[in-house]
C-alpha cells in the first residue's frame, strides 16, 4: 500500500509566494493560475483553519493523476460552468434533475455486504451526491473511466500501452451500458442488484472481500486484545503506509460518542439493539480519502452482538460537508441538512436500502458526520490493483459495463424513475450512437486534460507551498479544543521528489 506522502511521487513543498491570493508562479501560465485559484476558492476555509490537514490532501492529490482527479470536483465544476472544457449541448437535459452521485469515478464504487451476507456492486461514496442533470454524472464517469484506463498497469510498460490503446473502447462500454439500461428502465423494467462479477477486477474484489470477511481481517489489522479486552491500535497501523495513523481523541470528543451513536442508530434501516453500540475504544484516524483527507475521521470500537471480543465492530465516523455540486442548479437545495442528503441519496442509489446495514448519519461535537462499518468484508475498486489480468482491456471493458448499468440504476431508482428514464432516453434516442461517441470524445479529452492539469498542479504546489499561496493569518486558527480534535497529521516522508 502506498501512503499519501510516499517519497516516490511526493512533491517538494517549497517556500510560499507570499501575498498572492490568485497565485501565479513565474512561467506557470494561465491554466496553472486557473487551477490554483479554483482549488483555493473551494477550500479556502480549510486552508485557513486546518492548514496541516489541507497539506495532507494536497500532497495526496500530487501522488498521481488519478488522485488529483479525485480531489478536483471543484475544478470539474469550474470547467463545466465556465466553458473551459467542451460541453456539447445536443444531448443536454437541464430538467428533470436526477439523483446524482456527483463524482461517479470508478474508485467510488465497490462491493458492499448486505445483512444476509451477499455482496452487491454499489456506489460507496456520497460526499458529492445531490440532484443534477444526468450528463453531469455521465461525463464525469466517462472521464474517470478514461483516466483509470490510462493509469492502469503501473510498472508494466507493455500492459499500460495495451490498455491506453483501448481507452475509447472502455469508455464506450460504460456509456453503452448506461444507454441500454436507461432504455430498459424507460420501458418499465427494473435494474437489479449486480451480484455476478464477470470482470477480473470485480471478481478480485468479491474474492478478497469474502476471504477477509471470514477472517475478520479488520480486527487483526486495526486492533489488539489485551487482558481479554480488545482495543484499537495506536500510531502507524500499516508498516507499508506510515501516514495511516491512529491518535488519541480529546476527552470531550470521546465523551460525546455514546450520544452520537444513539442518534446514528435511529437512521439505520434495521437498527441493532442499543447495547451493540457500547463504546469500547476510539481513536482519531489520519490518512484516508483524497477530497475528504482534511475532514475529521475517527474509528470507534463497539461491543457488537455479545461481550465476546471476537464479534466487536469497528465503525468509521467521518465529518460531512456540503456537496461539491450543491446549489449548481435551481432550486439548489434538496435536503434539510447534510445528513439527510447522505441518507436519502445512499438509500435511493443502492439496489436495496440495506446494502450496507451500518451506514447512517449523526452529529458529533457540532459536526455532521457519516457512520459506516469499517470492514475488510467489503472492498472498493482501486486503480492501483488494475494490473496483470485485472489491467487487460477486456477486464476494464467488463468493469465499465457493470458500472454503467449501476449508474443508470442510480439515476432512475427513485419513485419517479421510469419518468426520469423516459426523459433521458428521449434525448439519447435522437441519435443513440452519436450519444455514445460524444461522451467518449469528452471522456478521452477530459482525461488528457487532467493529466496536463496534474503537471500544472504539481509545479504550483512545489512553488507555492501547501497553502497554495494563500497568506497565513494566525487569527484564522480555531480555538484550542477544536485544534485538538483536528489533531496533527504525520509529516511528509523524507526526501520527496517530483514525479
Amino acid at each position: 500500500m502506498r501512503g499519501p506522502w510516499s517519497p516516490r511521487r511526493s512533491v517538494v513543498l517549497g517556500s510560499l509566494c507570499l501575498g498572492i491570493w490568485a497565485p501565479s508562479c513565474e512561467g506557470g501560465g494561465a491554466r496553472q493560475s486557473e487551477i490554483v485559484s479554483t482549488l483555493v476558492r473551494a477550500d479556502e476555509s480549510l486552508i485557513r483553519t486546518r492548514p496541516a490537514l489541507m497539506a495532507g490532501k494536497l500532497v495526496k492529490m500530487a501522488s498521481g493523476p488519478y488522485d488529483f482527479f479525485r480531489g478536483t470536483v471543484p475544478l470539474y465544476r469550474h470547467d463545466m460552468r465556465s466553458g473551459t472544457a467542451a460541453w456539447p449541448t445536443r444531448f443536454g437535459l437541464t430538467v428533470p434533475l436526477v439523483p446524482s452521485l456527483g463524482d461517479p469515478h470508478p474508485e467510488n464504487f465497490g462491493v458492499l455486504r448486505a445483512p444476509d451476507g451477499s455482496l452487491g456492486l454499489e456506489p460507496n461514496d456520497f460526499d458529492a451526491a445531490d440532484r443534477a442533470p444526468y450528463l453531469w454524472d455521465v461525463r464525469r464517469f466517462a472521464a474517470g473511466l478514461a483516466l483509470a484506463t490510462r493509469e492502469a498497469n503501473a510498472g508494466d510498460a507493455a500492459g499500460r500501452a495495451a490498455a491506453a490503446g483501448q481507452v475509447r473502447a472502455v469508455v464506450r462500454a460504460g456509456v453503452v451500458a448506461y444507454r441500454e439500461a436507461i432504455a430498459r428502465r424507460g420501458r418499465g423494467e427494473s435494474i437489479g442488484r449486480v451480484t455476478t462479477f464477470d470482470s477480473p477486477i470485480l471478481a478480485d474484489l468479491a474474492s478478497r472481500a469474502n476471504r477477509d470477511f471470514a477472517a475478520r481481517r479488520e480486527l487483526s489489522d486495526l486492533t489488539v486484545v489485551e487482558a481479554g479486552a480488545r482495543k484499537l491500535r495506536r500510531g502507524a497501523v500499516d508498516p507499508e503506509d506510515p501516514q495511516t495513523v491512529h491518535a488519541e481523541l480529546p476527552s470531550y470528543a470521546r465523551d460525546a460518542l455514546p450520544d452520537m451513536l444513539a442518534r446514528y442508530r435511529t437512521t439505520l434501516v434495521a437498527p441493532p439493539p442499543a447495547e451493540a453500540f457500547k463504546v469500547l475504544d476510539a481513536a482519531r484516524q489520519f490518512g484516508s480519502g483524497v477530497a475528504s483527507w482534511p475532514r475529521v475521521r475517527a474509528l470507534v470500537l463497539v461491543r457488537g452482538a455479545t461481550d465476546a471480543p471476537d464479534d466487536d465492530l469497528v465503525l468509521e465516523v467521518k465529518e460531512l460537508a456540503d456537496s461539491g455540486i450543491a446549489g449548481l442548479y435551481p432550486p439548489g437545495v434538496y435536503a434539510d441538512d447534510v445528513g439527510q442528503r447522505i441518507v436519502t441519496m445512499s438509500r435511493a442509489s443502492w439496489a436495496r436500502p440495506d446494502a450496507e446495514p451500518y451506514w447512517g448519519v449523526s452529529s458529533w461535537v457540532g459536526l455532521p458526520c457519516q457512520v459506516r462499518l469499517e470492514s475488510e468484508g467489503q472492498k472498493g475498486i482501486r486503480v492501483e490493483r488494475m494490473v496483470g489480468a485485472r489491467g487487460r482491456p477486456d477486464a476494464l471493458v467488463a468493469m465499465a459495463t457493470a458500472l454503467g448499468l449501476v449508474l443508470a440504476r442510480v439515476h432512475t431508482s427513485s419513485d419517479e424513475g421510469v419518468t426520469l428514464a423516459q426523459a433521458i432516453y428521449a434525448k439519447i434516442s435522437l441519435d443513440p450512437e452519436a450519444f455514445v461517441e460524444e461522451q467518449a470524445d469528452f471522456g478521452e479529452a477530459y482525461a488528457e486534460r487532467t493529466v496536463a492539469d496534474y503537471g500544472h498542479f504539481v509545479t504550483a504546489l512545489g512553488a507555492l507551498g501547501p497553502r497554495l499561496g494563500l497568506p497565513e493569518d494566525p487569527a484564522d486558527l480555531p480555538r484550542a479544543d477544536v485544534r485538538a480534535l483536528y489533531g496533527s497529521p504525520p509529516p511528509p516522508s523524507p526526501s520527496p521528489v517530483l514525479p
